[in-house]
């Protein structure tokens, strides 16, 4: 069987697992622990478009152990990256001698991750909170949530180019490359309807669900099998 690490000896040898495993375990890793520090870390939080008074409270009454939590988050994060990273250098072995929409997928996971590892305005607002008042705090709250709106555009720009790969060079079963096209789509456009919550979480939840799915995948069944890429190896 041939996968993107060439072709793979048939004996009794032991060998390594293929990198599309590597990378798919390391996704299913980065997003479990990402999403318990996120559920974990934000007690009590309001919705995207609180008032300023549930904002305000919510930034001052951040306890303590939210800040490791938060850095538990954070390293999460960039174990996603790698992974985001990984199916991005995958899906380029297919594209061809231009891989653009590879290399936007990995800038769009770079974005991603940017701006959940670097934003901390929360953090800064809960430290400071006895000195802020209450506009102030409640603008801390803002920053990370509407920043948080803004990431959405980088998650679907990620999908949509990973799932337009797929679809072109059959890399992986189509079904997904076209659900990666719609629910990038769909993600980004929820930056529209950032107020209404049930509309953006009806958005935004299928990219979730695809990228658990993309990772389920590559552990299961290698990428390219039964498909080859595009490039010619060298002998």
């Amino acid at each position: 069987m041939t996968t993107l690490d060439g072709p793979r000896e048939r004996s009794g040898v032991q060998t390594s697992p293929p990198q599309e495993r590597i990378i798919g375990l390391t996704g299913i890793v980065g997003t479990v622990l990402l999403f318990a520090a996120l559920s974990t870390g934000t007690p009590g939080e309001p919705q995207v478009d609180a008032s300023t008074a549930d904002a305000a409270k919510y930034v001052a009454g951040l306890p303590g152990w939210v800040a490791p939590v938060e850095a538990v988050g954070d390293i999460a994060m960039m174990v996603l990256l790698w992974a985001m990273v990984g199916l991005a250098l995958l899906l380029r072995r297919y594209e061809g001698a231009t891989p653009v929409r590879s290399t936007v997928a990995m800038l769009s996971g770079a974005l991603v991750a940017g701006f959940v590892v670097l934003d901390a305005s929360q953090e800064a607002g809960a430290h400071r909170a006895a000195d802020l008042d209450q506009g102030q705090l409640a603008y801390a709250y803002d920053l990370t949530s509407i920043g948080f709106t803004n990431v959405w555009l980088a998650m679907g720009s990620f999908a949509l180019a990973c799932g337009w790969v797929i679809v072109s060079t059959k890399a992986m079963p189509r079904w997904l490359g076209w659900w990666g096209v719609v629910g990038g789509i769909a993600v980004s456009l929820a930056q529209f309807v950032w107020k209404n919550e049930v509309a953006w979480l009806v958005l935004y939840i299928p990219f979730w669900l695809w990228l658990v799915t993309t990772w389920v995948l590559l552990v299961r069944r290698p990428l390219g099998d039964g498909h080859h890429p595009k490039e010619t190896s060298t002998a």
